[in-house]
């Protein structure tokens, strides 16, 4: 290894501190703590929203509505303050972050709003039952400051309290709901609409990876609109003559021709996934198994064969890739 660095070193192909990083790496002088740093920073965001979610839950009474919504509205603004004080100027592309805590306090700050909302609803129903503009108007605020600031969790939070507003919205002008009509019926109209939204998102994120505008959220977009999209699918998709099942099948099927043409393992590995759950259960469902045993080898050995076609197929994209 020694000898392949100062090779490079001396044919100019590697900085003389380049070089002594991945020496320092080699000999375990430095080890890269980065994703475990991230880790923890985000757990422990994650923890200090649950506990105060839960305080505000178990001391109503003690501590008071009015001291309530100081103690959340200080703490989400002194969070975003803290980020617009620290963060460098706008830009289209993609923004470093002034320090390693910096996307996690945003994040903390835009949990907190939530939460300030939501015990403001909660507590005075101020928009009865137009509740749900709360996760709009979150929704897109959380969408801005992601922007603003380059941070791709608070843009998958927007985007996931705008689908949790679609989907209630929906569900209460579903016609089939209205007149009730039950059956696979129900729900088809949130069911539609939260599809059409993974499909608008799929198509920003494709728009976005070619685009001047944080091209690098294209991921986020891509992910999340895939999900969603085959998640409202494969809910009706569970027997072979429902006309879900096979349209499913066929978006699989070309996501599965986009993933392997655009080189992405994730979105190929999603297609195979949500298809192999949606057969399996149209096949149980269609042999009607009683025996327990039966069924159960038969999940566990397709599961295994699905696994170990994955893992193939991961090995041919990252040969692929390099």
């Amino acid at each position: 290894m020694d000898e392949f660095v100062a090779e490079l070193a001396a044919k100019g192909l590697l900085t003389p501190e380049a070089a002594r990083r991945v020496a320092e790496l080699d000999a375990r002088e430095r080890l890269p703590l980065a994703r475990e740093l991230h880790a923890l920073l985000y757990l422990g965001a994650a923890l200090i929203l649950a506990g105060v979610g839960a305080t505000v839950k178990d001391r109503l009474d003690q501590i008071g509505p009015a001291t309530i919504l100081a103690v959340l509205g200080l703490g989400a603004a002194a969070c975003l303050g803290d980020c617009f004080r620290r963060s460098p100027p706008f830009a289209p592309g993609r923004v470093a972050a002034p320090t390693a805590a910096f996307d996690y306090v945003l994040y903390l700050g835009c949990g907190l709003v939530g939460i300030f909302f939501s015990y403001l609803e909660w507590k005075w129903k101020l928009l009865g039952s137009w509740w749900d503009l709360y996760l709009f108007g979150s929704g897109l605020l959380f969408a801005a400051l992601a922007y603003r600031f380059d941070n791709r969790l608070v843009l998958a939070t927007g985007l996931m309290n705008l689908a949790a507003w679609l989907g209630l919205r929906t569900s209460r002008w579903d016609p089939f709901d209205a007149m009730g009509r039950g059956g696979s019926m129900d729900g088809l109209t949130t069911r539609l609409a939260l599809t059409a939204y993974g499909v608008v998102l799929f198509g920003l994120g494709a728009a976005a990876r070619k685009g001047e505008l944080k091209p690098h959220f294209a991921d986020t977009y891509i992910t999340l609109g895939v999900h969603l999209a085959l998640m409202a699918l494969l809910s009706d998709a569970l027997r072979f003559s429902a006309p879900q099942f096979w349209t499913l099948m066929v978006a699989c099927a070309a996501l599965g021709v986009w993933s392997m043409r655009e080189r992405r393992f994730d979105t190929f590995a999603a297609a195979v996934g949500y298809a192999y759950i949606s057969v399996l259960s149209s096949l149980l469902h269609a042999v009607g198994w009683n025996d327990f045993n039966t069924g159960l080898w038969t999940i566990i050995i397709s599961s295994g064969s699905v696994l170990a076609a994955l893992l193939w197929a991961r090995a041919r994209f990252r040969e692929a890739v390099s």
